[in-house]
């Protein structure tokens, strides 16, 4: 007799139970093993930043990336002091959203101005975004897919080395999650389809969802756009209107407060309500100009010295507008440069060539190819709940779909993968209960077998 595989994962207690009767996400914490995974996620990455920062040491560098994290850096020095937001000379006031300088400002007290120690407090939030990740696997599979998910995310080797970076995309990979987790837990008690929830309730949870959403845009401007990505998956998962107006009000409305602050700032410094920054148009043209070639330079900006002569806003439009005329008048080249930054930002290996090696290459293929098996077993683990599925794979395609126009990278996709984790985990316990299911099937035949030949045996007596 033959049995399909949802049988045999039914008969094996499937892991898998996507209604509202699960375990909860806060079911990862019951036993030992959470505690263990997470002490491993923290010693990899303490290692790791112990070993970069003496490569940075010996290179005669302060940091792993220079660039971005200098600037980093400095706003997190004068925030910590007390002194202007600003860099450079003439001062640039709105080049960066505070969101990561308030983190590196919050770890002063405790590192000082070594950025060693600060890569090791990096390497704690690298943790705390694992655990963040394996919440959200228990969230939507239960409490086995987050351990699971969980594991995958502690050992990830690329999401070990950010973690332990003067960058902001382990900080904002946390708030990403937890925006993707206060959604799954939105609707995880089905809350979008009972009458019982009123409407006040449900203004409250989408005002929770727009508060943790407009924290990650301060961290990265680009998470913009995701209450509006977060809105239109609502609409999926109900046509209520009588639902989705609370819910909506509440996501926009909270993402809204917590940028008026900024955005009022930046309006004393400039006249203008700005709520993210003046840095899209600039970096908008380091992938849309005619020497652009898919990947980050910025060298254009100190050559052309646009800032000796205009003030940020002009600065920033003027950029804007130059990327919007080169893709009017060069529609072929918009479009292979569109493949190149896509195909940079889905590489299975790092695209910056100083940190290419045929070993850390090969680690990274292999890796890779072990997380898109799990994944392909996984995706059918969610077939009953596939807006759920859609909600673990929207950050990731925003991103894409992001840095079609902008350059594209490997490092600014690492933290739209942490969902994905879900995804993988969920497959690797599908295929382990599967394996089970057969090995006690074979089990249970062999035994048949044996028991009927030793009837035959007693029979001929």
């Amino acid at each position: 007799m033959s049995l399909n595989t949802e049988q045999l994962l039914a008969e094996a207690g499937g892991f898998v139970n996507l209604s509202a009767r699960d375990d909860g996400m806060f079911s990862i914490f019951r036993g030992r093993i959470v505690w263990g995974i997470l002490a491993a996620a923290l010693c990899l990455r303490l290692g790791a930043a112990l070993v970069a920062n003496q490569h940075v040491q010996h290179a005669g560098r302060e940091f792993l990336v220079e660039g971005d994290a200098n600037g980093y850096w400095e706003l997190g020095r004068r925030l910590a002091a007390g002194e202007s937001y600003e860099l450079y000379e003439p001062p640039r006031r709105v080049l960066r959203t505070p969101g990561f300088p308030l983190l590196l400002a919050a770890f002063r007290p405790l590192t000082g101005n070594s950025i060693p120690a600060a890569t090791l407090a990096m390497a704690l939030i690298g943790t705390a975004g694992c655990l963040l990740t394996g919440l959200l696997g228990a969230c939507c599979a239960g409490r086995r897919c987050g351990l699971a998910t969980l594991t995958i995310a502690a050992v990830s080797p690329l999401q070990v080395g950010m973690s332990i970076q003067i960058l902001s995309e382990v900080w904002f990979g946390v708030w990403l999650v937890l925006a993707v987790l206060v959604g799954a837990a939105l609707v995880r008690p089905a809350v979008l389809r009972p009458c019982s929830v009123g409407g006040w309730s449900l203004f409250v949870r989408g005002l929770v969802s727009g508060l943790v959403a407009g924290a990650g845009v301060l961290v990265r401007p680009g998470w913009i756009l995701w209450p509006a990505v977060f809105a239109m998956w609502l609409l999926i998962q109900s046509r209520r209107g009588r639902v989705l107006l609370p819910i909506c009000a509440g996501l926009f409305l909270g993402c809204w407060l917590i940028l008026l602050p900024w955005a009022w700032r930046n309006h004393s410094v400039t006249g203008k309500w700005i709520y993210t920054s003046l840095w899209s148009g600039p970096s908008l043209y380091d992938g849309l100009n005619p020497a652009a070639d898919g990947s980050s330079d910025m060298q254009f900006f100190e050559r052309d010295g646009l800032s000796a002569r205009m003030d940020e806003i002009a600065v920033d439009r003027f950029y804007r507008d130059a990327a919007f005329e080169f893709a009017a008048a060069n529609p072929r080249r918009t479009f292979e440069l569109a493949v190149i930054k896509g195909t940079r930002f889905l590489s299975l290996t790092l695209n910056a060539a100083e940190f290419s090696a045929p070993l850390v290459d090969w680690t990274c293929l292999g890796w890779y190819g072990v997380l898109l098996m799990l994944a392909v077993a996984g995706i059918s683990t969610f077939a009953q709940r596939r807006s759920l599925l859609l909600l673990l794979v929207a950050p990731f395609f925003l991103f894409f779909l992001v840095h079609l126009a902008f350059v594209g990278s490997v490092r600014y996709r690492l933290p739209a993968e942490l969902p994905l984790y879900v995804i993988s985990g969920a497959g690797f316990l599908r295929l382990v209960d599967g394996r089970k299911v057969v090995q006690r099937r074979h089990s249970e035949a062999v035994l048949t077998v044996s028991d009927s030949s030793d009837r035959g045996r007693r029979t001929v007596v």
